[in-house]
């Protein structure tokens, strides 16, 4: 928040996101780091605190300087600019022609969605199950909880099957970041083994290629 003045303020906009997230996105926070802020930001945070639910104000921290920061994220992840060590750079890949041509398929995305709509019932009637084992001996409690997460885990499955047919594709698609099946990899690790995998080969492969010979090599 360096250079942050009163005249980046504006409280009607932060109090409507702060009501948004609230109702739609419910306990969903883990942490808010607020880095080097200025001082007049101290009456600020006063007003903002109070229109947060308690527990959430509490997941608000304050870092002043790359040590206190460095408490809550790797300095390896600190990008250079804020004083750590991670060389990231933001860059912006274009979209990909023909990359959202699955979304024109309306008839597996109905296939899918109709498969969804029955692991949902499933899910629900689990979820009920569940809860009314709860005075039942152990052995019918757990297998209440095994049937509750593997329709869960079918539910997960079938959203990221039926993904390409319902969300365009994005920055994080075309990065490599967001994965089949909805893995993270915030690094690019994957892009990195694979190309190393690739040089490898390609290196075993020249190794291991019999010399090539001429008229002029024979005696």
């Amino acid at each position: 928040m360096t250079d942050f003045s009163m005249a980046n303020m504006d409280y009607t906009p932060v109090k409507f996101m702060i009501k948004c997230f609230e109702a739609n996105y419910p306990e969903s926070l883990g942490t808010v780091l607020v880095y080097k802020a200025p001082w007049v930001f101290n009456a600020i945070w006063s007003i903002i605190r109070g229109w947060l639910d308690p527990v959430v104000a509490g997941k608000v921290h304050f870092a002043k300087n790359l040590d206190e920061l460095s408490v809550y994220v790797p300095k390896s992840q600190i990008p250079m600019e804020l004083g750590g060590d991670e060389k990231w750079e933001y860059q912006y890949s274009e979209p990909v022609p023909g990359e959202n041509d699955r979304m024109k398929d309306t008839k597996v995305k109905q296939e899918l969605e109709r498969e969804r709509a029955s692991i949902v019932k499933e899910y629900e009637s689990s979820i009920l199950d569940w809860v009314r084992a709860g005075d039942a001996p152990a052995e019918s409690a757990e297998s209440r909880t095994r049937e509750r997460d593997e329709a869960a885990e079918r539910l997960r499955q079938n959203y990221w099957k039926l993904d390409p047919y319902v969300r365009a594709r994005s920055l994080y698609d075309r990065q490599g970041i967001l994965l089949d099946g909805g893995q993270l990899d915030f690094y690019g690790q994957s892009k990195v083994a694979a190309a190393a995998a690739a040089a490898a080969a390609a290196a075993a492969t020249a190794t291991s290629a019999p010399a090539e010979t001429g008229a002029e090599d024979l005696d």
